[in-house]
């Protein structure tokens, strides 16, 4: 038995069927997600932490199946989602509207104490959200106890204000906390977080409808997604209803030069 350390500092022992999920989730198939498996087990020492693990896993994957690893990298992808250029609360503006959302990124409101500055409103089936995105750009950060509390006491200072929003909505793009998940049930708050709730998480929210973020594409570079983000490309989705015409004037490349970006854009929005 082989025993890792987790992103909490816990130790635990080492489960190859965990790697093999992960990789099957990102869309490789059963016998190559078994063989890089194998291959990192075999080269794991007692004390290795999951975050190298992982990363080995990745980098073997990107020898067998190129947009599988993509996929398979897409919790760093969304941490590459800094503060400029492509800031997570406008991807994840973009997600909720494929799913039936109105929104409204970057509000300033007034409450009985003070003016708040909303990340998103969101609106559905007649129910108002006041969504606040919590970003996070390390592994092994968890949202907690704080951040709700927070997110609440803005909400109810808006609610007694009069402004129609009936449930604060805090996503993250790391894990959350069991305290601060506790404290939100019982304050009628709605999370979205790595890994939670079980089926409706934000990987499950990605995933299902291939709403990749382009920071998740290897065949351009990082300037070119910057600019694009300023142009409001967020979503690979979004990038793949272009020509490439379109594509070759909004990043300034050759068309004959993005032709492996558009075969990418086709394999990595391919239903799994």
């Amino acid at each position: 038995m082989k025993w890792i350390v987790k992103q909490s500092g816990e130790r635990e022992s080492f489960d190859i069927k965990k790697v093999v999920r992960s990789l099957r989730r990102a869309g490789a198939d059963e016998y190559t997600s078994k063989k890089v498996a194998k291959i990192v087990y075999e080269g794991v020492t007692d004390g290795e932490t999951t975050q190298k693990i992982y990363k080995k896993a990745h980098e073997l994957l990107g020898e067998y199946d190129t947009v599988s690893a993509a996929r398979y990298g897409l919790k760093k992808a969304l941490m590459r989602l800094g503060p400029t250029g492509y800031p997570f609360e406008k991807y994840m503006s973009k997600i909720l509207e494929t799913q039936g959302y109105k929104t409204q990124i970057n509000n300033k409101l007034k409450g009985v104490c003070v003016h708040h500055e909303v990340d998103i409103l969101a609106e559905k089936d007649g129910i108002n959200y006041m969504v606040e995105c919590k970003y996070h750009n390390q592994q092994g950060y968890s949202t907690g106890l704080k951040e709700a509390l927070y997110t609440q006491a803005r909400f109810q200072d808006l609610e007694e204000a009069g402004v129609k929003i009936q449930i604060p909505w805090m996503i993250c793009n790391t894990k959350i906390t069991d305290t601060a998940i506790k404290y939100g049930q019982n304050r009628g708050m709605k999370f979205t977080s790595w890994g939670y709730p079980p089926k409706e998480n934000l990987q499950n929210m990605i995933e299902c409808d291939c709403n990749y973020p382009i920071t998740i594409l290897k065949n351009v570079t990082e300037k070119i997604k910057y600019d694009l983000a300023k142009k409001n490309i967020i979503l690979v989705q979004d990038l793949k209803k272009l020509t490439l015409k379109e594509i070759s004037k909004l990043t300034g490349k050759p068309q004959n030069k993005l032709k492996p970006l558009q075969k990418e854009l086709e394999k990595i929005t391919a239903k799994k």
